[in-house]
């Protein structure tokens, strides 16, 4: 391992020293001809551990709602190798997936397969892909005064979130696209507190997200995020 990432502090919980070297974003979410120059972060076993937990499951299931590029590739050739691996969900899929009426991109109702999800694990996930960044692009890290809230995007939601915190001033912005679009992201850094940040993940060009199999009515396909300190939290209409 560089020298860059051992015996840091984790970027994860701010406390441990760093073991390891790990990648923001899973390798395993990537074909394997595009894992390349993915960000990498100082991190202890004890966070590179839970986090690859929910890398492991979290690559097996969004494939499924892929719309990018790569999208049936991933799912034909690297989801069956993951699910052989894990018998548990691999049966738990087939148990429980069912078909809904959604609503496409274009409006139209059709007939889609439905998968069960813990969209917990998700946003849990996306808490540590937002630390990661911001000490991957601008080498800050978050003490235990300060928050990460992460959330599903509607449309509206997406809306308002780009208007009320990533439309604001700020001179630190980034906006990277990884591996053929299997991750895009845009950030923006707080000018007075380098902490607080702003930024939107898209997963594999939109995965569509629903709180329900049946819903016609809106669903998300983005994850949004916001760093800050815990008083700023208490102010956030986000609710």
């Amino acid at each position: 391992m560089s020298k860059k990432y051992k015996n840091k502090i984790c970027v994860y919980c701010g406390n441990e020293s760093s073991k390891t070297a790990d990648h923001v974003f899973a390798r395993e979410f990537f074909l394997l001809t595009k894992r390349d120059n993915l960000p990498k972060v100082p991190s202890c076993l004890c966070c590179n551990g839970q986090k690859s937990q929910l890398e492991h499951y979290l690559s097996s299931l969004l494939p499924f709602g892929g719309q990018h590029q790569d999208a049936k590739t991933n799912l034909t050739e690297m989801v069956p190798k993951r699910l052989s691996r894990n018998q548990r969900l691999h049966e738990e899929l087939n148990r429980n997936k069912s078909y809904s009426l959604l609503r496409d991109s274009s409006a139209q109702v059709v007939t889609s397969m439905v998968l069960p999800f813990d969209g917990e694990k998700l946003l849990t996930l996306f808490e540590y892909i937002t630390k990661g960044l911001l000490w991957h692009h601008w080498q800050t890290l978050l003490s235990d005064e300060y928050f990460v809230q992460t959330l599903a995007l509607t449309r509206a939601g997406e809306d308002f979130f780009q208007n009320k915190f990533l439309n604001l001033y700020s001179p630190n912005r980034v906006s990277v696209t990884l591996g053929g679009d299997t991750f895009r992201y845009i950030g923006a850094q707080g000018v007075d507190d380098p902490r607080i940040s702003a930024w939107v993940f898209t997963v594999y060009n939109g995965v569509r997200l629903s709180e329900s199999g049946t819903d016609l009515g809106e669903t998300s396909t983005k994850i949004g995020a916001l760093t800050g300190s815990k008083r700023l939290l208490e102010k956030l209409p986000l609710a």
